[in-house]
């Protein structure tokens, strides 16, 4: 019999032994990003609907089709935030935060929210973490400067490479000719190819003709993809030398990058490079992150014009990608997991108080500690530490506390050492061979 009251179908609970994997994941990004000199900004779930209307576009299939949108008590319409980049956007605008720094990196973690159809990796909420910089430029020449879409571009491959993804190809296209001085000419050429083919389009890129051309590239149906595919984009819109230094850099760097110009973003506000990451361990579907350039997002909303980029990653793909990752995520995790054992009377004993005390310490050095119940046996408590699928048991009793050690075992080699109190740190990082911070 199931229970009356259930989550919303797309909106899942993250439970104890699930959720220590999303906190790896967003230390490895809260360490990665602040290292690079990204600062963290968290915004409302809600904000005003005429917000994304605005900075996405009606046209959209985020706006025209997938927002949760309603009127509060006070008339007013709000939207559940269903991406952050105009979040971020407003509240950069709202509190003046260029006033007092030229530009600025930032970067989030948090739930969003689209009502879509839930799908492997894809869910009605569902999170990312993304970064944005803003008020940086491609490029600055009289600075010798690296531009911002190579700095966001090589950030995203850092940060995956760092979690362990593998396999990682990156598809990238420019659209300032699209979106530039020229765009009412280029964009006329690809909706006079649409229309010639106009009989073979189906019902949503019919719409996309005249409210937004560009949308067309978004379409799932076989034969408008067909289309898509044979317009000659060299023709209708050449990449420029620039953009073709950018993809010889990001080669430099070792990374794949394969040129899509079909590839525009589900978003109306980019106006320069795009791209995607993808892992060919989530199979058709298998974007795993995305960003570009928006250059002019912050006057659409009524700030001063700035240029931007940034990134976002789906957290519960990139989740899925991991587990199917050789190591696994659950093996990399390995190393960071300490089971702490006392052998005491209770949980109000000195020695599960002198293992607390441990556990504190290791979770601010990067470890993910986790207290056992004093009261079971120790055999019982190995057993659970096994299970579990941790690499190292710290145990604490009554000679230890006295004597300032603690027995630490090393589950996968089966082998168990005294440590001295001040050394523990030390002796876990020199069994992995490496340091975690």
């Amino acid at each position: 019999m199931s229970f009356k009251y259930q989550a919303f179908p797309g909106m899942e609970d993250i439970l104890p032994g699930e959720v220590e994997k999303w906190q790896w994941v967003e230390e490895k990004a809260r360490s990665l990003f602040s290292a690079k000199r990204f600062r963290e900004i968290r915004t409302p779930l809600l904000e005003p609907t005429e917000l994304f209307s605005r900075a996405i576009g009606e046209t959209t299939d985020i706006v025209h089709k997938e927002m949760y949108t309603f009127q509060d008590r006070g008339e007013r319409y709000m939207t559940l935030r269903p991406e952050m980049t105009a979040s971020v956007a407003r509240a950069v605008a709202e509190h003046g935060l260029l006033k007092t720094s030229p530009n600025l990196a930032l970067f989030y973690i948090g739930p969003m929210f689209r009502a879509e159809r839930p799908q492997a990796g894809r869910k009605r909420q569902f999170h990312q973490i993304g970064a944005e910089l803003v008020n940086v430029p491609d490029r600055d020449p009289s600075q010798g400067a690296q531009g911002g879409d190579l700095t966001i571009l090589l950030l995203i491959n850092a940060f995956l490479r760092s979690v362990g993804i593998s396999r990682l190809k990156f598809r990238i296209n420019d659209l300032s000719l699209i979106n530039g001085e020229n765009g009412a000419q280029v964009r006329a050429r690809i909706r006079d190819y649409f229309e010639s083919h106009k009989a073979k389009l189906d019902p949503d890129s019919l719409y996309r003709l005249d409210k937004n051309v560009l949308r067309i590239f978004d379409s799932k149906v076989p034969g408008t993809k067909a289309l898509a595919d044979a317009l000659p984009w060299n023709d209708v819109a050449p990449p420029s030398g620039h953009f073709l230094e950018l993809i010889g850099k990001l080669s430099d760097a070792g990374m794949t990058v394969e040129q899509d110009p079909k590839l525009v973003r589900g978003l109306d506000y980019y106006t320069g490079v795009v791209f995607e990451a993808a892992s060919a361990s989530l199979g058709a579907q298998d974007a795993l992150a995305g960003g570009g350039r928006y250059d002019r997002l912050y006057a659409e909303i009524g700030a001063p014009s700035v240029p931007c980029t940034g990134f976002s990653i789906g957290m519960e793909r990139l989740l899925m990608v991991l587990e199917k990752n050789t190591p696994s995520l659950t093996e990399q995790m390995k190393d960071c997991r300490v089971y702490l054992i006392p052998i005491g009377e209770g949980p109000g004993s000195p020695e599960a108080a002198y293992l607390e005390e441990a556990a504190l310490s290791l979770r601010g050095l990067g470890f993910l500690p986790e207290m056992a119940k004093p009261s079971l046996k120790l055999g019982d408590q190995l057993k659970r530490a096994a299970k579990a699928e941790v690499r190292y048991v710290v145990m604490a009793g009554e000679k230890e506390l006295r004597e300032g050690l603690y027995q630490v075992k090393n589950m996968d080699l089966n082998e168990q050492k005294e440590v001295k109190r001040g050394e523990l740190f030390y002796h876990l990082t020199q069994q992995q061979g490496k340091t975690l911070v």
